[in-house]
């Protein structure tokens, strides 16, 4: 399905997505699709994509085209997520109350402290009862989707050398890098205790992020959302991503910090006139297989993806004709190819 620049950051953020939504009772006016026996209503299309422009209007105005395109991608979800919940109540599917329990605790990892977490769901009108009743419908969802779907693997080191032999002349050879950077402002007014907790915060976010080290994909999911969350420059409303940029664009600390550093590897915490940093090397274009591994592993996990996506929609289209999708009023059906119904 299409998804946005930062959807799947908003989505992790403020704990409510098209899958997480459970569908309120509606009023029959406020009705506008209809799944089975279920509706979904009017309200819950629009709060959505209400956090939806929220997170997107850092790019720049949110134009009516593109809050319509936002209004049929979240129907498509809400759609293919009753669908899964209605196929789950048919198979008896549960969720149980330690799986829940262990999603939520996986979940507040995104979060730095457990007042971040809290004020975030506030701010999304949440509370952690009504995250559980979401997280209780993810479970469900992706159980179903488990008897169906193959959940795809982490590319094994010969389909990494295999396609780095077929796409190595791709890539390009030059003297950048690129990064993803948290980075909590300080200078020489800043009180040193107030340094001393910025700190403190930026050691335990790299504590959790190296608990992701095996992982590279997950290690970049996390180290973005962090970033997000609590950086404090400019490159924060992208993620930390400081794009492509050479060393001598940097000053002496930054560059020498870098150059110790492989591609996938964490910095430690350090200090430079700006402030503290903690920095992710991504992309190194040396020429180097190993500079390259993370790129190779994400073109071959969105591959996998897309794979699984497609056996995924066909999936639904079948749960569609189960349980018939009527669109009650205009406006809310996705033509695209995420629009299955």
């Amino acid at each position: 399905m299409k998804r946005f620049p930062t959807l799947a950051f908003a989505v992790l953020t403020l704990g409510i997505s098209a899958g997480f939504s459970a569908p309120d009772t509606p009023k029959p006016s406020d009705a506008v699709i209809q799944v089975g026996k279920q509706m979904i209503r009017k309200g819950q299309i629009d709060s959505i994509v209400a956090l939806l422009e929220k997170a997107q209007s850092v790019y720049g105005e949110i134009t009516a085209s593109k809050r319509e395109e936002m209004r049929k991608l979240v129907s498509s979800n809400l759609i293919g997520q009753e669908l899964l919940e209605q196929e789950a109540k048919a198979l008896h599917v549960q969720a149980t109350p330690a799986e829940v329990d262990s999603a939520l605790k996986l979940f507040k990892k995104n979060f730095p402290d457990e007042a971040s977490f809290k004020k975030t769901l506030k701010d999304a009108g949440d509370n952690e009862t009504k995250v559980k009743v979401k997280l209780s419908r993810q479970i469900r969802a992706d159980k179903v989707l488990a008897t169906r779907i193959k959940k795809p693997e982490m590319p094994s080191d010969k389909e990494m050398k295999d396609f780095w032999d077929e796409h190595k002349k791709d890539f390009p050879i030059n003297d950048s890098l690129r990064a993803l950077q948290i980075l909590l402002l300080t200078d020489a007014k800043t009180p040193k205790d107030e340094t001393d907790k910025k700190s403190k915060t930026l050691e335990m976010v790299r504590s959790e992020i190296l608990k992701d080290s095996a992982r590279p994909s997950a290690m970049l999911q996390r180290f973005m959302a962090a970033a997000a969350q609590i950086g404090e420059g400019p490159e924060a409303k992208t993620g930390g991503d400081l794009q492509r940029f050479l060393p001598s664009d940097f000053n002496a600390e930054f560059r020498k910090q870098l150059q110790t550093l492989r591609v996938g590897q964490l910095s430690p915490v350090f200090k430079t006139p700006l402030g503290l940093h903690l920095v992710l090397l991504i992309e190194k274009y040396d020429g180097k297989y190993d500079s390259y591994k993370l790129q190779v592993i994400q073109n071959l996990v969105k591959q996998k993806a897309m794979m699984a996506g497609g056996e995924m929609r066909q999936f639904l289209k079948g749960l569609a004709a189960k349980y018939p999708v009527k669109y009650l009023k205009q406006g809310y059906q996705d033509s695209s190819e995420g629009g299955i119904y």
